[in-house]
């Protein structure tokens, strides 16, 4: 039988029996979960024709509804009558009102849907999740939370049909991290950029202060106006990690009140052991009515499960998930199946521990770039880069292509300005924003190891056919005297790129023959830059994805001539960056 059958099974049966109020012996549950699921499967079976697939784990965790949270309007329905709001005056009236609520709020396969708590997210009635807080706190660069039902949004191949990273069973695993990733480059940006201190100076509970705050920004000009809306909006994002990282300690305050509570008060334990004993379910539900939250029975089964979980990720070592964790990963929490070989934490764990030297260069990466680091020297300071590559700073480029010799760029200039079709003008590209309409993914481009000697590029996240990857690192040349070693043809005669002095990360790329497979292009885009008074034509050399790509899996181009795909064979020139002398 299908284990995640079972295992649904297994969920809404005991989800269906609490709801219901049955007591009943552990060992008459499991018969009847085991002659439920034998029923599905046998159905399955009947209606495909005898072959069936597993079902995914994304549809597994679907199912899982989220606990509900605090109430906003919580309070005693007798205050409500007498102070002339309308609401339920009596127990069946309450019972009844809540019905009509949770009958309202259905998802479109049935699923309840419930609010989380303050400061999480909600999702809307296609399962796309939303912050609760105003749209303007979202920063419109990144967008960390999507449809968790449909992993191609994240452009992830069919993990049949291909390898998935190690430890991420399924495409659903992998976008849960890509989440992760997205949200460890917004918050560090965002605090890199405006600075932590400077951010948290803006917290306050005063009304009058935040009055005065919205006047002060009024009264700004354009520019101020916009660095102070994106400085509060990233105290938003920082202090909504905050909230959520906060409940990895919930359940240890939560055993401080059950060992405070006199066992002979508890009434008698009823139902199936679920492993929490009577004092920490009354002291679960104590803790849920002091901080706000909803005390439904079946919100307190879940949040003490949810609570306890990722406390013990948290005490096993899980720390960078945790501090970066989105709504798509506390979904997944949720909705994990307790009969899975892989117990939660372990699973979490795996991830942590694969994931979490990546999500240390990430925060680097992005925190010196924020902070003036636009040729990204910082992929140098990576101890696996330094054993493998020796290449000068003053080589290193991955912000923009310069011209080589001002002589070409004038005559360049006087030639063909006026002649270059605004049709090929690209987007100028610059380090101000990481993001370029969403498919900019140079940030999650890394360098790792090939083997003792060598390296090679890779991605950490999934891309997509057309993502911009980063700039091909060289220097723009008008000349006759190109190079077929380390020439890259440009769009007009005798213009080409030259990378012999100058190298960076993406030109440590793998290279295929003339003519092989490759699954990047570099791509020549022409933008109007400003020189002195008068504008001109300037050029980059971007690397564009030509189809999907795997996370960890090699970025590779085709080579321009035979002579380059020779020089890339080389594991001396690799270690020198591919330039044509360098010097540690």
């Amino acid at each position: 039988m299908d284990k995640a059958i079972l295992g649904l099974t297994a969920q809404k049966i005991r989800e269906l029996f609490t709801i219901c109020g049955i007591e009943d012996s552990e060992e008459h549950l499991n018969l009847v979960i085991a002659h439920a699921a034998d029923h599905v499967y046998k159905a399955r079976l009947v209606i495909a024709g005898g072959a069936t697939e597993p079902i995914s784990q994304a549809k597994e965790a679907t199912i899982e509804t989220p606990p509900t949270p605090p109430h906003e309007t919580r309070g005693s329905y007798r205050l409500m009558k007498q102070t002339g709001k309308q609401g339920p005056t009596t127990y069946s009236d309450m019972a009844s009102t809540e019905k009509k609520k949770k009958k309202k709020r259905k998802r479109s396969d049935g699923s309840e849907l419930i609010d989380p708590p303050p400061g999480a997210s909600v999702a809307d009635g296609n399962g796309t999740a939303k912050d609760k807080a105003p749209e303007e706190s979202i920063s419109p660069e990144v967008q960390t939370t999507s449809e968790v039902e449909d992993p191609e949004s994240l452009c992830v191949p069919n993990p049949r049909n291909s390898s998935l990273p190690s430890h991420l069973d399924s495409a659903y695993e992998m976008k849960i991290m890509t989440t992760i990733l997205t949200q460890c480059v917004k918050f560090n940006s965002d605090i890199a950029q405006y600075g932590q201190r400077d951010c948290m100076a803006l917290a306050t509970t005063k009304l009058e202060r935040m009055r005065e705050h919205v006047k002060d920004v009024s009264r700004y000009n354009y520019e101020q106006a916009i660095h102070a809306i994106r400085r509060d909006t990233a105290l938003t994002t920082g202090r909504a990690i905050q909230t959520r990282y906060n409940e990895t300690i919930f359940w240890p305050i939560i055993l401080k009140c059950a060992a405070l509570i006199d066992p002979a008060t508890l009434p008698p334990a009823k139902g199936p052991a679920d492993g929490f004993t009577m004092a920490e379910k009354a002291a679960t539900k104590k803790f849920m009515e002091d901080t706000g939250y909803s005390v439904g029975a079946e919100n307190q089964r879940q949040y003490r499960i949810f609570w306890k979980n990722i406390f013990d990720m948290r005490e096993a070592g899980v720390d960078k998930i945790l501090l970066y964790r989105t709504t798509e990963f506390d979904s997944f929490c949720r909705g994990y199946s307790k009969i899975s070989e892989t117990p939660l934490v372990d699973k979490v764990l795996r991830w942590e521990n694969e994931y979490r030297s990546h999500i240390e260069q990430l925060e680097m990466r992005i925190t010196k770039l924020k902070t003036g680091d636009s040729k990204r020297l910082s992929y140098l300071s990576n101890l696996q880069v330094l054993e493998r590559l020796k290449v000068p700073e003053s080589s290193w480029n991955n912000a923009s292509n310069e011209w080589a010799v001002n002589a070409e760029e004038e005559i360049f200039r006087q030639r063909s300005s006026k002649s270059i079709s605004t049709d090929i003008l690209g987007i100028p590209h610059g380090d101000e924003s990481v993001y370029e309409g969403g498919s900019d993914k140079s940030a999650f481009i890394t360098l790792l190891p090939k083997d003792d000697e060598t390296l090679f590029v890779s991605s950490i996240v999934p891309i997509c056919e057309g993502d911009f990857l980063g700039i091909f690192a060289g220097t723009i040349r008008l000349s006759e005297d190109f190079s077929v070693t380390h020439g890259i043809s440009g769009p007009a005669e005798n213009l080409w790129l030259d990378y012999s002095q100058v190298t960076g990360a993406l030109n440590q790329m793998q290279v295929s023959e003339p003519g092989g497979n490759a699954n990047v292009c570099l791509r020549w885009e022409a933008f109007h830059g400003d020189n002195a008074t008068e504008p001109c034509i300037s050029w980059r050399v971007s690397v564009k994805a030509t189809k999907h790509i795997m996370p960890f899996d090699p970025i590779v181009r085709t080579a321009a001539q035979r002579e380059q795909y020779h020089l890339h064979s080389s594991p001396g020139n690799a270690k020198r960056g591919f330039l044509e002398s360098a010097t540690n």
